[in-house]
């Protein structure tokens, strides 16, 4: 709870900054949606030092906690070799020792220019994850001040013409849980003709048999929320008949014919309603 009551001026001031509290909207192809408010920097500042001094004394606790120690430690063990062969990413695969972060191996946006920590533990278990996390919060701060110190002035989008059909871009950024990789191939008209996106969970996710093999029902629990899974990020539908266990992939024109079908019923039904209630309904 402690924790929840420091994140609030975070989200404060991302709604201040960009409209919403968790959904921003600000990356656009060539740039952002808006520019900093005018006195954004003299907001933030303080915010930051707020944050970090009270983060600061729940981390203190946490650490002398050894009830919390006990419990998390060689608990919901992922061993290096096992990190690789399931390819987990993030703080997940920083808990096992593995140097990883797209930050810093493939740099992106202004990261090449920020002096940062790669944030790894030894430890393998729960509480490796957990002090990997802990030292990013840190590092995040440190970024924070960075960038608004090297902020230069200047457009907030890039300009640029017709992009042509049918190129192939890849990118990969890290985000909280991990890399994030997509894939896209342009279309007609500056419009995406295909996109693909795997998410960090979706390979830590693989992790979770081999983690709890030995270990008690009680631990997992808390060894799948060390993952911070998103399992939105990680949905795939597989059609399979359950008399024969045969699979089957849908066509393109199948998946939108039956959208068009849905949206024409939904039409129809929406006209029977009218015409059901008459002019005074």
């Amino acid at each position: 709870m402690q924790a929840w009551r420091i994140r609030e001026p975070v989200m404060w001031l991302t709604e201040y900054i960009t409209g919403n509290r968790k959904t921003y909207g600000m990356n656009q192809v060539g740039g952002v949606s808006r520019d900093l408010p005018a006195d954004a920097i003299e907001r933030i500042h303080p915010v930051l030092n707020k944050i970090e001094t009270e983060a600061l004394a729940v981390v203190d606790a946490i650490l002398d906690d050894s009830s919390l120690q006990a419990r998390l430690k060689g608990t919901g063990i992922i061993t290096p070799e096992n990190a690789r062969a399931f390819a987990v990413v993030g703080p997940t695969a920083r808990g096992s020792g593995i140097d990883i972060d797209a930050r810093r191996d493939h740099p992106f946006a202004a990261y090449d220019e920020m002096d940062f920590a790669v944030c790894v533990e030894q430890g393998c278990d729960i509480w490796a994850r957990t002090l990997v996390r802990i030292r990013e919060l840190m590092e995040s701060i440190k970024i924070l001040r960075q960038a608004m110190k090297q902020l230069p002035p200047g457009e907030i989008m890039a300009d640029f013409d017709e992009i042509p059909a049918y190129q192939v871009g890849v990118s990969s950024v890290e985000a909280p849980r991990g890399e994030v990789h997509h894939y896209v191939m342009t279309g007609e008209g500056n419009r995406p003709h295909r996109w693909r996106v795997r998410a960090p969970s979706y390979n830590n996710l693989q992790i979770i048999p081999s983690m709890l093999r030995g270990q008690t029902i009680s631990d997992a629990p808390i060894s799948v929320g060390s993952l911070d899974p998103c399992f939105s990020c990680t949905e795939r539908m597989a059609v399979i008949d359950k008399d024969t266990g045969v699979g089957r992939i849908f066509t393109r024109e199948e998946i939108m014919g039956g959208v068009r079908r849905l949206q024409s019923s939904e039409v129809q039904s929406r006209e029977t309603l009218e015409s059901d209630c008459g002019e005074e309904g």
